[in-house]
């Protein structure tokens, strides 16, 4: 592979970087994908049985690019969305979109672009450049992060003009110095690289890697012609253009898909490339090749994307992780320790129906007696056993010949009560990715409760009752810390029998809020069970409440992988009570 990359050259193009490479399977999101070097890019994707998500600023642009690409392309493999990078509040709306259908990403080519503009600002008081080159891509990208898989690419076009100009820290929309539009074009092109090298600092560890491309010059673009000949006079007063080679289109892209989907740049990043090579470092701002230094500074980039984060009013902390395998990470953190206590016993439980017998061996355990009319239930898991407190118990089950389900099983020996959740992942069909986002009053999961009286050691069973359904945290309101050292905190407040409000206080979802479907069991005046089936996200909940203790011990369990396996979330929180709301009498929930 190495021999190949060293045959590359300023005029290699895509046909060549690609050949014998398989993108079958892989999905990336392209913007400004409508002309240019981004929908050349997106061909050189689908020609290789990629997918891809294009962006475009207009349905007239859209339109046109659909008729063109559906000509030549099988339509599951491609789909082309509205997005416009000089607005904040649109960037948003699309990331909340990518989210919301669970999207996966296994790169994102930050194409979309303006050059040598007209002094204007954005709709948000960014001079435009700034604005849709960098800041737009800076809260795409960073939104865009509970979308990227493992092993996923960001790429983020810059430029030659990037030795132009460094960012102004102090003043990078103009408003106290003299405009240029070349120098606000290398400004933005110096922020491209800089955003790339500090979100590949940031993101290495979970394999999540970022570059920066410079394409050439390439004639076969929109980005020159709104210029008259008269301002190409400032450019070449600061830089000789001359010596740099004009490229086809073709050989345009082959650097940006060479970064993107090359097999060699698997596990590389914070590289600057071009010409389908490494580029090398060059501090003559006269020339239009190579690397500048200022770019290089890893001090200056964390100056930056606080400055970014300053401007468009939003925080991508440096702990940032991937969203289903380190977010809900941090659920963990204040979670109880596992316990050992039940090893190599025996329990009989009774239902309303029948007798469930369990033997805990090391690390598996045996259920007979436990049924479902409509789910195959093994009579063999793995466990996990977790003490919430003296005689109350926690236990997770995965079954490995039954993958579609788990189980958990509250189990307290005071009161002689246990309660068994059995959830199982029952999706809807895929939808139709072209059409609105549905209402989704449903989640694709469904919770079976079997109560249950614990016989072993229970001398007084004639007089042991049912955990039971309850209305008791109906209008309680609190909030909920998974983690200390990095602040996870949800508050949760119980609307009514059915559903509950969350709102992510901090932590990486920071911001989010929403209601999902709930249930509650009562054991005593101090021990719960409270489940939830969450709505937009592929998500289950199951947690014991320890109310004497403050302290919530469960799990999550969801399809949240790139690979549509089940992943189990280890999962606790200290609880601080707020507050419960009071109803007038005629008004009260159910």
């Amino acid at each position: 592979m190495k021999e190949n990359l060293n045959n590359y050259h300023v005029h290699t193009t895509w046909q060549e970087v690609l050949n014998g490479i398989s993108l079958k399977d892989k999905k990336y999101l392209i913007t400004g994908a409508n002309i240019g070097l981004g929908k050349e890019s997106a061909k050189a994707i689908l020609s290789h049985d990629g997918c891809v998500i294009l962006t475009v600023r207009t349905e007239e642009k859209k339109q046109t690019l659909y008729e063109e690409l559906i000509s030549q392309f099988d339509s599951s493999l491609f789909e082309i969305r509205l997005l416009d990078l000089a607005s904040l509040a649109d960037i948003r709306r699309f990331t909340k979109e990518l989210q919301l259908e669970s999207t996966k990403l296994d790169g994102v080519l930050g194409n979309a672009g303006i050059m040598a503009t007209d002094f204007k600002y954005t709709v948000d008081g960014f001079e435009q450049q700034f604005g849709v080159n960098h800041l737009g891509h800076f809260v795409l990208i960073n939104r865009l992060t509970a979308c990227l898989l493992k092993g996923a690419r960001i790429v983020m076009m810059t430029s030659g003009a990037h030795r132009l100009s460094n960012v102004d820290l102090v003043d990078p929309n103009f408003n106290h110095r003299e405009y240029s539009r070349w120098t606000a074009y290398g400004q933005s092109k110096s922020a491209n690289v800089l955003f790339a090298f500090e979100f590949d600092r940031r993101w290495k560890d979970y394999n999540v890697r970022a570059f920066a491309v410079a394409p050439g010059i390439v004639l076969d673009t929109n980005l020159h012609l709104h210029l008259q000949h008269d301002d190409f006079n400032e450019l070449a007063e600061k830089q000789d253009t001359d010596k740099v080679p004009v490229k086809s289109l073709q050989a345009g892209v082959a650097t940006q898909i060479m970064a993107l989907c090359h097999p060699e740049f698997a596990n590389k990043g914070g590289i600057f490339l071009e010409h389908c090579n490494y580029s090398q470092v060059n501090g003559d701002t006269r020339q239009g090749t190579g690397v500048i230094p200022w770019v290089l500074d890893t001090e200056f980039g964390k100056k930056l994307w606080q400055l970014s984060e300053e401007m468009v009013n939003e925080v991508f902390p440096e702990t940032a992780k991937l969203a289903y395998e380190i977010s809900y990470g941090e659920l963990a953190h204040n979670r109880l320790p596992q316990s050992q206590k039940l090893e190599l016993t025996g329990i009989e439980f009774k239902t309303e129906d029948s007798i469930i017998e369990m033997f805990f061996e090391q690390e598996t355990c045996t259920i007979e007696g436990y049924h479902h009319p409509e789910v195959s239930i093994p009579s063999i898991a793995n466990y996990e056993l977790i003490e919430v407190r003296d005689n109350l118990f926690f236990v997770d089950l995965l079954f490995t010949e039954n993958t579609e389900i788990t189980a958990s099983i509250a189990i307290d020996f005071k009161t002689n009560k246990a309660l068994f959740v059995l959830t199982r992942y029952q999706p809807a069909s895929t939808p139709d990715q072209n059409a609105p986002i549905p209402l989704k009053l449903a989640s694709n999961y469904q919770q079976y409760f079997t109560p249950a009286i614990v016989l072993t050691g229970n001398h007084q069973v004639e007089h042991s009752q049912y955990p039971h359904i309850t209305k008791d945290l109906i209008g309680s309101r609190s909030l909920y810390c998974y983690s200390t050292s990095i602040p996870t905190v949800y508050e949760h407040i119980y609307i009514n029998s059915h559903w509950y409000c969350y709102n992510v206080i901090n932590g990486i979802r920071k911001g989010d809020g929403g209601c999902d479907q709930v249930s509650y069991y009562k054991f005593d005046d101090s021990t719960y069970v409270v489940t939830w089936r969450e709505l937009l996200i592929d998500l289950s909940f199951v947690f014991v409440y320890d109310l004497d203790n403050k302290t919530t011990t469960g799990k999550g369990w969801g399809n949240l992988s790139d690979v549509n396996k089940m992943i189990n979330i280890p999962a606790g929180a200290h609880i601080i009570s707020l507050n419960s709301l009071n109803y007038p009498l005629n008004y009260i929930p159910t």
